[in-house]
């Protein structure tokens, strides 16, 4: 009789000390997610070309997760800087996970840019993987940084271009923008 008191007595405390554990954890979260779920920002440098417009929507996993969707809209012109014959308009599209507590992160993910020349039926298709570091605040209109470091597979010996094409592609991007 007191080994069945005892293990009832056991359980209850278990459980008793789960759901306190989950209230402190749905605390945390309901805290968490009141952070900015879409960022609006331009890049420059990076999957965009020289200079793109994005905007980015957040999800969140955990308190220390989250998984990041960004399209953006951005125009990059051929190798030559002085006299360039070709201007291509950019559409950067990126999976990314961001790692983190509070407002900085660290990103890692993959990316796809298709380069469309612009009155030319030509394109070029880049896939690379994305590395970065973004400063990400936790409530709305306010100021978002992030810095990445995107390398595709077919980036020309130079590191500026893509192979067998005169596309400028600058591996490191700077992006500033406002949550919301």
């Amino acid at each position: 009789m007191i080994n069945r008191r005892t293990k009832i007595k056991e359980i209850l405390l278990i459980t008793h000390l789960l759901i306190l554990q989950l209230a402190c954890y749905g605390q945390d979260l309901k805290f968490f997610n009141q952070r900015p779920k879409k960022n609006l920002f331009v890049e420059l440098g990076g999957n965009g070309g020289l200079l793109s417009l994005n905007h980015e929507k957040i999800h969140l996993i955990s308190f220390k997760l989250m998984l990041v969707y960004k399209i953006g809209l951005g125009c990059t012109q051929d190798y030559s800087f002085k006299s360039p014959e070709n201007y291509f308009i950019s559409l950067p599209g990126n999976l990314t996970l961001c790692f983190g507590k509070r407002r900085v992160l660290f990103e890692l993910g993959l990316g796809a840019t298709v380069f469309l020349k612009v009155n030319d039926p030509f394109y070029e298709f880049s896939f690379y993987p994305i590395i970065g570091y973004r400063f990400q605040p936790l409530k709305a209109n306010k100021l978002f940084l992030k810095a990445t470091i995107s390398l595709p597979q077919n980036l020309g010996s130079s590191n500026f271009s893509i192979s067998n094409s005169e596309i400028i592609f600058v591996p490191i991007g700077i992006s500033i923008g406002k949550s919301f």
